[in-house]
């Protein structure tokens, strides 16, 4: 069982071990994080908790099948909401792990990190996940259950009903551990926390009130996980106040206006905020919290 990290299992100013997800398995602190004061760690953890990712050993997966990988670009890792049809409560979250003989395996949905009730074989559930481009809705049926080696469905009966292409810049909620340093290298680089993201720019915490002021050319970097990809974000941009700051929280608060970054980029970066707008959302509008 995984055991919650606290802020004596870091050692400040060493680089970390192993990487920190949260309840749901999701990355918030890359390996190799450097934590230079006790605020920053605070600032961090205060945020919600953390697990070791090395506390859960990695699934692996077969290949993924043609009509699959060539038809719909859902990979090995694609954030997946599931529900029962009809259900007006929130989707609850899991990944796709595996591909066999027509089928899938997902993770064992859960929904605020508890797993969800064990759905009977045969029963028909929908699910979604986000390609990149698009979002897709299937429907398909419970075709196994189990609880070892690992937590998993799996479902057969695969029907595609939707797919619906994203566009724009949209900001969402985030929880991702970076650093902030000044862009001409004057300085030594903060430890941040990045609060939200889009295209444009992100709204970052910090533990210091250095490089907070408006209008300082800095630089962000940070790792993002998408569409099966892992690469390091580095850009340059603009501070700016952030008006939704509150003067009485003990950590400061500025906006990153981002500057031009490449293609490559901008197509991680789109496929990021879209699959965390997948996680952040219902698979109905107006849902309420709940279960399968």
């Amino acid at each position: 069982m995984r055991r919650e990290v606290q802020a004596g299992d870091i050692e400040l100013g060493s680089p970390l071990k192993s990487a920190l997800v949260d309840e749901l398995g999701f990355p918030v602190a890359d390996e190799g994080t450097v934590f230079r004061t006790a605020e920053e760690l605070v600032l961090v953890l205060q945020a919600g908790r953390c697990f070791w990712a090395g506390d859960m050993a990695p699934l692996r997966a077969d290949a993924p099948s043609a009509q699959w990988h060539d038809g719909y670009g859902l990979l090995i890792g694609t954030l997946l909401h599931v529900k029962r049809p009809a259900d007006p409560n929130r989707a609850a979250v899991s990944r796709l792990i595996g591909f066999h003989d027509g089928a899938i395996f997902i993770g064992w949905p859960s929904l605020s990190g508890n797993p969800v009730p064990e759905i009977p074989d045969g029963e028909t559930v929908l699910f979604r996940g986000f390609s990149g481009t698009s979002i897709h809705s299937f429907s398909a049926r419970i075709q196994a259950t189990s609880r070892s080696p690992f937590p998993y469905w799996m479902l057969g009966d695969i029907q595609h009903l939707d797919a619906r292409e994203m566009r724009g810049s949209i900001r969402v909620p985030v929880r991702l551990v970076g650093a902030l340093s000044a862009a001409d290298g004057t300085g030594s680089p903060q430890t941040v926390l990045i609060t939200d993201l889009s295209l444009g720019g992100a709204s970052v915490s910090t533990a210091s009130s250095e490089l907070g002021q408006p209008g300082v050319q800095v630089r962000l970097e940070f790792t993002l996980r998408a569409a099966g990809l892992k690469k390091k974000f580095s850009v340059e941009g603009c501070t700016r106040e952030d008006p939704d700051a509150d003067p009485a929280d003990p950590f400061h608060h500025v906006g990153v206006a981002f500057d031009a970054y490449g293609e490559r980029e901008a197509l991680l970066l789109h496929s990021y905020i879209h699959e965390q707008l997948l996680e952040n959302a219902t698979m109905r509008p107006g849902g309420k919290p709940g279960g399968l």
